[in-house]
């Protein structure tokens, strides 16, 4: 099976900032929210936006990783709406989101709308708030893994990670958090991966030295055994429809850290990431299997005008025979550069960024890029444009 037939698109997350009451950095200076005075429901905020792109790539092959396909074309990345209610005893949010991410080594495709048991529905649920350090929320919840947001305009780059690919995203759960001070604590227990089967834990700790340093720690745990022929992203299921890598998704462990750091117009964040699964005959993991993950993310404001550049270098290597991104066993680094201007709600973005093999995993052959599938680059440009409000 070719490696750009697996599911791809919602392995990530948004932030869940509001619960763990910390305001991230974002790539461009985003307009505020609007204000609906909706009667008896209270106060709403509106905000959303529509995204598309053009991409230009090489490597595309036979043999090649990322199949016999097109090497220029345009897509339809993201059409969201988000209505939530962020204040009083009891709030909600309800978030519509069609989108793709964009990756090296995978073919681009069309944004999907059948990546959740709930379909379009990315986020539905409600937080009950007794005090401003305390809140419970139950619902189709945001993921709490990793740094990048789902919406790429609030990332540095547009092109996501290979950490953002194997974490998880939004599914159903309960969650609590609390703070005090500079302190921030979510956990959460729900069906991870939206399978619906509910054994999975996460955690994102968080603790801000001052205004312009800030650490984070999150985990996820899996108690149990996620079998076949449960919900998987895209609308197959773990027993048929994907091969036994998304058994290792479903039946993970993953640990990372980020940091957060601001000096003026510039905004630095690494972060590392492993994740792991064990043995599990059952759903064909025969061996343990995992994957490393560490990058580095840069945005800088030029002062007060419409421009800013993101960048992002990283490394990542899988271990074992499960092929958590690209191929089993394979590693790679790359980097990305990101001029984005934007002005009111409206924004043009571009990027320029190339992956280098280290390690073409398995298949030894035929697992890279180009005709005979043995080229270890690919470069990737993209453009984009949209409305944010």
């Amino acid at each position: 099976m070719k490696q750009n037939t697996r599911p791809k698109r919602a392995l990530g997350l948004s932030f869940l900032a509001l619960a763990v009451g910390i305001t991230p950095a974002t790539a461009m200076n985003l307009p505020s929210s609007q204000k609906i005075n909706a009667g008896p429901l209270g106060e709403l905020s509106l905000s959303g936006g529509f995204e598309g792109y053009l991409y230009a790539l090489s490597g595309n092959g036979t043999k090649s990783v990322l199949g016999d396909n097109k090497s220029a074309g345009s897509q339809v990345r993201i059409v969201d709406l988000k209505v939530q209610k962020p204040t009083g005893l009891l709030q909600y949010t309800l978030e519509l989101k069609t989108y793709d991410s964009v990756y090296f080594g995978v073919q681009p495709s069309k944004m999907s709308t059948n990546e959740f048991t709930l379909g379009p529905i990315y986020a539905a649920f409600i937080t009950l708030a007794p005090s401003k350090n305390f809140s419970i929320s139950a619902g189709q919840i945001y993921s709490l893994e990793g740094w990048e947001s789902s919406d790429d305009w609030k990332n540095a780059n547009l092109i996501d990670s290979p950490l953002y690919y194997v974490q998880n995203s939004s599914s159903r759960s309960v969650s609590a958090s609390y703070s005090k001070g500079n302190f921030s604590a979510t956990v959460s227990f729900g069906d991870g991966f939206d399978s619906g089967v509910f054994n999975v834990t996460q955690e994102l700790v968080s603790y801000s030295f001052n205004k312009n340093n800030t650490l984070s720690v999150y985990g996820t745990q899996n108690l149990g055994h996620t079998g076949p022929n449960t919900f998987a992203y895209g609308g197959g299921t773990t027993g048929s429809g994907y091969p036994s890598y998304y058994a290792a998704y479903v039946n993970s462990d993953m640990y990372g850290a980020y940091y957060d750091y601001i000096n003026g117009n510039l905004n630095l964040v690494p972060e590392v990431q492993y994740v792991y699964s064990k043995p599990n005959h059952a759903m064909g993991l025969d061996k343990f299997t995992s994957n490393f993950g560490a990058e580095l993310i840069g945005n800088y404001q030029f002062g007060n005008s419409p421009w800013s550049v993101g960048s992002m270098v990283f490394y990542y290597k899988n271990i074992g025979p499960q092929a958590w991104y690209l191929n089993a066993n394979s590693g790679g680094v790359g980097f990305g550069v990101t001029p984005s201007w934007m002005v009111g709600n409206i924004f043009a973005r571009g990027e320029v960024g190339m992956l280098h093999m280290t390690d073409l995993g398995t298949p030894s052959t035929g697992g890279g890029f180009g005709t005979s599938g043995t080229d270890r680059n690919q470069v990737m440009g993209i453009l984009s444009a949209g409305v944010v409000f």
